[in-house]
């Protein structure tokens, strides 16, 4: 009886130390107030072209999240970016509810009135299904071709 007492006493102490670490760790947390990172922050455009509702869905739902996110800032202003070109259509004609051919292509803007340069691609079917999942990986792809020509921004002074 003695020693489990003493495994009991044993693991209250370590529950109390424990708690006394949380106290001291949330009164030093960070606020929850998330920030947009201007280190990262590329600005994109997302340019839609097609007749078909999926294909609508997909550059709707891409735009609300790169403006949900904090690594972009949807841009449409006359500044440097990325922009993201969608073009889609029905993949059956007479169905064009089952799906819809696509493709992306990124390229960069110094300007509005500078020649655009041509920096990735991508093409595929998608389904009225899988909208949600298609727009979170072009956002992926977006972000990766973000830092690897990250050098094509002019510098700030």
């Amino acid at each position: 009886m003695n020693a489990y007492k003493k495994i009991v006493v044993g693991i209250c102490a370590m529950f109390m130390v424990f708690a006394l670490g949380n106290n001291v760790y949330a009164a030093n947390a960070v606020p929850n107030t998330p920030k947009k990172i201007n280190e990262r922050l590329s600005p994109v455009m997302v340019e839609f072209e097609g007749v078909d509702s999926i294909g609508s869905k997909l550059s709707t739902r891409l735009k609300e999240l790169f403006n949900a996110s904090n690594l972009f800032n949807l841009e449409g202003a006359d500044v440097p970016k990325f922009r993201v070109l969608i073009s889609s259509a029905p993949e059956f004609k007479s169905r064009p509810s089952i799906g819809s051919a696509y493709s992306v292509v990124w390229l960069f803007s110094l300007s509005d009135a500078t020649l655009r340069h041509y920096l990735a691609m991508e093409v595929g079917v998608v389904s009225n299904e899988d909208v949600n999942d298609l727009a979170a990986k072009i956002v992926e792809k977006t972000d990766s071709i973000a830092m690897r020509y990250s050098y094509l921004f002019p510098e700030k002074k």
